[in-house]
């Protein structure tokens, strides 16, 4: 049954893309531009950069959590399950330090926010929603600490060259961020249908893009005269995180036993968190 509904759902959505093709083109290429701006370059740097530290003994000298934790802060999701799962891969830690950390290792790119978001609504509401969701991302990991965590091995060093090291690195790399642009460019084409053939509200505009891709989500709040609604929204799109963020994880950690659903309930209890953060902050 599930299947048919997928297969009826995929045929719908493949006869709405044909009748609609010069509007989802034109949307799909404005969110192409949008995604290289905004996420492609640095975001491919730092996963090739992040790669080749652990083939070169990085770990040796530096914590396998704490370097999970720092580079999911800089890097921005999904980039938590990906460091994750390769130190899972190669057995620096184990299953039940993936699963604790898959709570809480959910971060936005710092320079998007700071950056980006804050020509949205203002750099004091951009810095409210990163302090609001680092806080609160923190108050997850100390309910789910676990004592009993360990570190398998953190003397990683590779005996393959550098240039096969480099090659590698970068393959991963670009596999990762097509599943990243591939999941997003569905979600945003589905959101394009919905609010093409449903009159809805600016708010709701945002809401039913948010829901779908994060980044249309939060541009999309451009829309809304408020800003401080446009900031709790943006803050609820980043801290739960889409269903194209939800997919990338899930495809991330496909090939391993680390618990998604860990990841799900991390996010709504931090969504629900930060909320409440973010409200105390703004109303000081």
């Amino acid at each position: 049954m599930k299947k048919r509904l997928i297969l009826l759902f995929l045929i719908l959505l493949l006869i709405l893309i044909f009748l609609n093709s010069n509007y989802i083109i034109k949307n799909i290429i404005d969110y192409t531009y949008l995604f290289i701006n905004n996420l492609f370059f640095y975001t491919f740097i730092i996963y090739v950069i992040t790669s080749l530290l652990i083939e070169y003994d990085l770990l040796s000298i530096l914590n396998p959590i704490h370097y999970i934790n720092i580079m999911s802060l800089i890097s921005g999701f999904p980039s938590g399950p990906k460091y994750i799962r390769d130190l899972y891969n190669k057995s620096i830690i184990d299953l039940e330090t993936c699963n604790y950390l898959i709570y809480y290792n959910h971060y936005p790119n710092p320079l998007f926010v700071i950056g980006s978001i804050s020509s949205i609504i203002s750099r004091k509401y951009s810095i409210y929603i990163l302090l609001s969701i680092y806080i609160s991302n923190f108050i997850i990991s100390r309910i789910y600490k676990n004592n009993n965590i360990s570190i398998s091995n953190n003397n990683y060093i590779s005996n393959n060259s550098f240039s096969y090291n480099l090659t590698n690195s970068i393959y991963n790399s670009i596999k990762t961020i097509i599943i990243i642009y591939g999941t997003s460019i569905i979600s945003v084409i589905i959101g394009l249908l919905i609010t093409k053939y449903f009159y809805i509200n600016s708010i709701i505009y945002s809401i039913t893009f948010g829901i779908f891709d994060l980044t249309k989500g939060i541009f999309s709040t451009t829309l809304i005269h408020n800003k401080r609604i446009s900031s709790i929204l943006i803050l609820l799109f980043i801290s739960f995180g889409s269903i194209s963020i939800h997919l990338q994880t899930k495809q991330i950690l496909s090939d391993t036993d680390i618990s998604y659903k860990n990841y799900l309930k991390g996010r709504f209890y931090s969504t629900f968190i930060s909320i409440i953060i973010f409200i105390m902050m703004s109303s000081l």
